[in-house]
């Protein structure tokens, strides 16, 4: 995982995720950007850009849930990689 991007545009207390999360994840690259061009899902629910892929939740917290769910995902791919090198 690479960068997490927010719309500005996004009025579902995206901005209060974001900063949750950028105190947190420091070794992402989590951005909030004016536009990402993803208007009919902005106006509809939250969501983000996981490298270049939309992950959205019918609440913010949903979206947290999904965000962290796949944070986790990539620790333990990373975790068994390094471990099947032993």
């Amino acid at each position: 995982m690479e960068k997490i991007y927010f719309c500005r545009e996004n009025g579902f207390e995206t901005k209060k995720l974001y900063k949750f999360l950028k105190s947190i994840y420091k070794e992402i690259k989590i951005k909030r950007k004016d536009c990402l061009g993803k208007c009919k899902i902005c106006k509809n629910c939250p969501f983000v850009l996981i490298d270049g892929e939309v992950v959205k939740g019918t609440t913010v917290d949903e979206l947290y849930y999904e965000v962290n769910h796949r944070i986790s995902e990539e620790w333990w791919k990373f975790r068994g990689n390094r471990c099947s090198r032993k």
